[in-house]
């Protein structure tokens, strides 16, 4: 662990060198009110604090907020330093408060440490065996989601900061070095899988309060989904690990590496076409709870108005392929003070989440949130404050961020500020 935390750091600072030596340049699309956009989820769904959703909503724009500051007042270069180091605390937090929150939604009690400990590992902890045991005989996918769901808190918290960057919310500038550190992190926990000589040395602890919850999110993930009824015990090595799942590993570990190619990072595909008119791509994989999946993302703006995100995903199981796809309207003003965002998904997934069934289920979610502005400058022009009430449609089956697996209608409020 640490020796990913030291190749991360310095594979960052080839990238802050590059940052701050390019101006942002404005491309002329204006954002709601040409103010920058601060949203916060106070409550979601589970109405327990923090889902994921909401810890990385919360997150990320109040990253933003301190980032933009403290580069008004420090500058860039010392900005960049800070965050870097800052990345040591935030990056775990995140990670782990994924794993937290799937537990919390089934009603089971840990504690999270998302600090590294004296064997350079963070910990959810306070679970005890028989929980653990109980979950994963009765609820396979949200057993193995308890295991990828760090990295799945990753990997939304990538898509989000690529659509605050190319929706022109955040200068790209105040976000690469989050979106490098977590691409990097995605890539790290999946790749280094594949060698054992960088699996952590760490042995279960005697006091089982005192464990992870999973131990290593891959090898833990793989096992199960392979042998779900074996003996029970937590952190899984790479020798415990049978043939074909050591299989399964290379594939994960391989089809990883598709972050690192992503369009997003080199702006290969992000393209204005006319003045009115500007598309932009990204590429991503991560696992899922009966699998793995590959996704192609697509933003696109029109007329300083209409900014659309269409995704496709190509998820597997163990040996069969499944589908999906999505659309998403951002920020579309219905009024002076109404703003509408909505999004729907559309997906073909195992039946009942399984890891080797051949037969699909479709299913679909419908997610809609309204902004009303309150308050807003005399001018027009001054600081905003707005009240957003959600709602979720959702039959069975995986979306990511979401924590219900099966059918749901729920809603969150939150606010939204403009300055």
């Amino acid at each position: 662990m640490i020796f990913r935390i030291i190749l991360l750091l310095i594979l960052c600072d080839a990238s802050f060198c590059q940052t701050n030596t390019k101006k942002n340049i404005p491309d002329g699309l204006s954002r709601p009110y040409s103010l920058k956009e601060y949203s916060f989820l106070i409550m979601d769904t589970p109405h327990q604090l923090y889902s994921m959703r909401q810890y990385n909503k919360n997150y990320l724009s109040a990253l933003r907020l301190v980032v933009t500051r403290s580069s008004e007042v420090l500058g860039p270069l010392r900005t960049n330093i800070l965050h870097q180091l800052a990345s040591l605390f935030l990056a775990p937090l995140t990670h782990e408060e994924g794993h937290r929150s799937v537990l919390t939604h089934l009603g089971i009690g840990s504690i999270s440490k998302p600090f590294f400990n004296e064997k350079g590992a963070a910990y959810v902890m306070g679970v005890r065996d028989s929980e653990l045991k109980t979950l994963r005989d009765n609820d396979l996918p949200n057993y193995i989601r308890l295991h990828t769901a760090g990295i799945e808190s990753d990997y939304m918290l990538v898509d989000r900061i690529q659509t605050d960057v190319v929706f022109s919310k955040e200068d790209r500038e105040h976000l690469m070095i989050e979106h490098l550190i977590r691409q990097l992190q995605l890539v790290g926990y999946y790749f280094t899988s594949m060698f054992p000589s960088m699996e952590p040395d760490i042995d279960e602890e005697k006091n089982e309060l005192q464990r992870d919850i999973v131990g290593h999110d891959v090898y833990g993930a793989v096992r199960h989904l392979h042998r779900p009824t074996m003996e029970f015990y937590r952190y899984t090595r790479y020798k415990d690990l049978a043939r074909d799942e050591k299989t399964f590993v290379t594939r994960a570990g391989y089809r990883s590496l598709l972050n690192l190619v992503d369009p997003f990072i080199f702006r290969i595909l992000d393209r204005s076409l006319g003045s009115s008119f500007k598309v932009a791509m990204g590429l991503g994989y991560t696992m899922v709870p009966f699998g793995d999946m590959i996704e192609q993302k697509f933003w696109v703006r029109i007329n300083d108005r209409t900014r659309l995100k269409l995704y496709v995903r190509e998820y597997q199981n163990k040996e069969n392929w499944f589908f999906a796809g999505g659309i998403a309207l951002f920020d579309h003003s219905l009024s002076d003070r109404l703003y509408l965002n909505t999004a729907l998904d559309v997906w073909d997934q195992p039946t009942e989440l399984s890891f080797t069934g051949h037969g699909s289920e479709l299913g679909g979610a419908l997610n809609t949130m309204l902004k009303y502005v309150i308050s807003r400058g005399e001018d027009g022009s001054g600081e905003l404050f707005s009240f957003d009430i959600g709602l979720l449609v959702k039959s069975a089956g995986f979306l990511p961020e979401e924590l219900y697996l099966e059918d749901v209608v729920h809603y969150r409020l939150g606010t939204t500020l403009w300055f």
